[in-house]
């Protein structure tokens, strides 16, 4: 307890947090650094009460005050389980973030923060294998709260939770030392729960990186948009013709849509070979990345009115089909880099035959006598 809230409370109170205090050993713990304060004061609290079957005023008074403290710093403690044999405990607390103030679509959830918090080191000393299989839950759990968010969020992690309540409750069932044979068999049991609990993190994790990934790309066309503006006030301030000026600009938007287009329908099941993404980037990078797409696309859209406008590929389509013809092929481009990579390869051994072209093509007339 702060020292705030002693001064409020009475001599009685003191004297008890001072007497829990001088009992408080040193603990490892996950979660917040008021959690292990909370559960030793409920801890003294509940041991009080089952010693003697009456409540103590002053250590129910410490308890209430650790709870409502740890609260408004980590938010409401929604779930929590509290071990009578030893000053244990696993718990989650959801702090309810902000509504969107610029979502009149409500498209966006609120970003709420959902913490596990874990003491357990007083009850797990003897039971290697189930303080291990904790720890691999904190590690899921840390991943879970850097990834997902909202809905999602909250479903992993009372998943977890729940695994953590079933490995502390094994020592509420299991007096006086737990049976190593019936410890074994639950870390198995709760490890295939936790591996369950895993592949749906992954699932989660995937969709929610390809909706991180669509919106960055959607700022990117968005961001692609105004650069064609200003290009095409630049182009038209450079006396560029009105013909070419739109067979560019034309090309630049296709292929910038044909990346969109093709990103999106690629976002199908995580299959090899379509779209996949390592969703632990992070949503700032993840993001990123989406924005940079619309622009390789355009890139690509521009190369390819080059190369048609530069005649490398003798292929004249009628002027009225120009627009048509062009932007089809700049959208090609931008959907598939490997139609781009073809056309430009076209292009490249127009303008740089290679050393097994030219050889070829000298071996003929001779290949032909012989014949």
């Amino acid at each position: 307890m702060s020292d705030t809230v002693q001064h409020r409370r009475g001599n009685g109170l003191r004297r008890a947090v001072r007497a829990a205090r001088r009992e408080e050993p040193s603990v490892a713990q996950t979660g917040a650094a008021l959690f292990p304060q909370l559960v030793w004061a409920h801890y003294q609290w509940e041991r009080k009460l089952h010693s003697e079957d009456k409540t103590d005023d002053a250590l129910e008074q410490a308890y209430r005050a650790k709870l409502a403290e740890f609260q408004k710093e980590q938010g409401r403690l929604e779930q929590v389980y509290w071990s009578t044999r030893n000053a244990s405990a696993v718990g989650m607390t959801v702090k309810r973030g902000r509504p969107p103030s610029t979502d009149p679509l409500r498209l966006r959830e609120r970003d709420d923060v959902v913490r596990l918090h874990r003491v357990t080191d007083w009850i797990t000393r003897d039971a290697p294998r189930v303080a291990e299989l904790l720890h691999e839950c904190d590690l899921l759990a840390i991943r879970v709260g850097q990834v997902l968010r909202g809905t999602s969020e909250e479903i992993a992690m009372r998943w977890i939770l729940g695994i953590e309540i079933h490995l502390l409750g094994f020592f509420e069932r299991e007096a006086p030392l737990p049976d190593e044979r019936a410890e074994a068999e639950l870390v198995r049991t709760q490890r295939r729960k936790l591996a369950e609990a895993e592949a749906y993190y992954h699932r989660a994790a995937s969709q929610a990186g390809r909706i991180v990934y669509v919106s960055g790309m959607l700022i990117g066309v968005l961001l692609v948009a105004m650069l064609g503006v200003l290009g095409g006030f630049l182009l038209w301030a450079a006396d560029m013709p009105f013909q070419d000026r739109k067979l560019l600009l034309i090309c630049y938007g296709a292929g910038a849509v044909g990346a969109l287009v093709s990103a999106m329908s690629r976002m199908g099941k995580p299959e090899p070979g379509r779209f996949n993404m390592d969703f632990e980037l992070g949503r700032p990078l993840i993001r990123r990345l989406g924005v940079y797409r619309p622009f390789v696309g355009g890139i690509f859209g521009v190369a390819l009115y080059f190369l048609h406008a530069s005649g490398l590929l003798d292929l004249r389509p009628d002027k009225a089909d120009k627009p048509f013809y062009y932007g089809f092929a700049a959208f090609l481009a931008g959907f598939s880099e490997r139609f781009a990579t073809v056309m430009l390869g076209a292009a490249e051994r127009r303008i740089a035959p290679s050393d097994d072209t030219e050889e070829g093509s000298r071996a003929a007339p001779g290949g032909d006598q012989n014949g």
